[in-house]
């Protein structure tokens, strides 16, 4: 049953923000975003903002396909009475050589806020630049704000806090890692990266420096460790994402060539080695029996339905809080 309280005022602290990376919020606005993506999950048909957005337009720009951020988006936009354009780079004049500069300054022209999967964080940056407009990443090497989001809420609604949790995440050294460098220190989560040892190569060391010093500054831990098994003693939450690069968007890495699948798959038993009351989840997609095993994604521990659910209520804090 839906549980009814009064829909919270908004506040402006994000309001008409550009976010080409999620390191941009502070605690008190990660919170703000988290709890409104919380009672939006908890009244779902509440439709005291059903048309805050009324006449609102907002492109997505995706270079590769989508299921939860494009339908969390879609769906989000919906709900608060706006319209979404999707574009496919590929269908656009940028995938015929247009510079991100000058589609960002076509676009302005037309939309509300810019949602963009790129392939370079230096395109995002760019449209940020040119674009007048509230601007969220989703999905570059280098960040993934909207999934993160989702993902801290599932975290905290299946452990009922986030201060001094230890998470640890496992999967591509790619945008939902360097995420999480950025924000779990801001958000007093201990996190240990499990990722394989071709992919250390891969992470960024500016964000990592950044994420070592809010570390220190906030009393937490910032480890990496390449043995799974090791990695996961004590954790009360696993998160994973796509361990191989090529399954998800067709665009292949020399690392991933080195990695030991069977070294990396979340097994039931590498959930035993973590401890009592340790839960698991994917941002999706999953790729069974490579990410982690059928009985690992469908089992008691598993809070892959829920993450995916939250796609929606995530994206539709950010654009309540960052269009109207």
């Amino acid at each position: 049953m839906e549980n009814k309280t009064r829909a919270p005022k908004l506040s402006d602290r994000i309001r008409g923000r550009k976010l080409p990376h999620i390191g941009l919020l502070n605690r008190e606005e990660l919170e703000e975003i988290i709890s409104l993506g919380e009672w939006f999950r908890e009244n779902r048909y509440d439709m005291t903002y059903s048309d805050l957005l009324k006449g609102r337009v907002q492109a997505l720009l995706f270079v590769y396909e989508s299921t939860r951020t494009r339908m969390g988006f879609e769906a989000a936009m919906a709900q608060l009475g706006g319209h979404n354009i999707y574009l496919p780079v590929k269908e656009t004049q940028m995938g015929r050589g247009e510079s991100a500069a000058d589609t960002a300054r076509a676009m302005d022209q037309f939309i509300d806020v810019f949602s963009g999967r790129l392939w370079k964080q230096d395109d995002m940056d760019t449209f940020a630049k040119h674009l007048n407009c509230p601007v969220l990443n989703a999905c570059t090497p280098l960040d993934h704000t909207t999934h993160v989001i989702g993902e801290l809420m599932c975290i905290k609604q299946a452990k009922g806090k986030l201060e001094g949790l230890n998470l640890v995440y496992t999967g591509m050294a790619r945008g939902i890692l360097h995420s999480f460098v950025r924000v779990c220190p801001v958000l007093g989560i201990n996190l240990t990266l499990a990722i394989p040892p071709s992919y250390t190569r891969t992470l960024n060391k500016e964000i990592m420096e950044e994420g070592k010093k809010r570390a220190e500054a906030s009393g937490t831990r910032l480890e990496v460790c390449e043995n799974l098994k090791k990695a996961v003693k004590g954790a009360d939450f696993i998160q994973a994402s796509t361990l191989i690069r090529s399954m998800l968007a067709g665009e292949q890495s020399p690392e991933e060539k080195e990695v030991e699948i069977s070294q990396w798959t979340v097994t039931d038993e590498v959930l035993d080695a973590a401890g009592p009351g340790v839960l698991y989840s994917h941002s999706g997609p999953a790729h069974r029996n490579v990410c982690a095993t059928d009985s690992v994604l469908d089992g008691a521990r598993s809070r892959v339905p829920e993450e995916a659910k939250n796609a929606i209520f995530s994206k539709k804090a950010l654009l309540a809080l960052m269009v109207r």
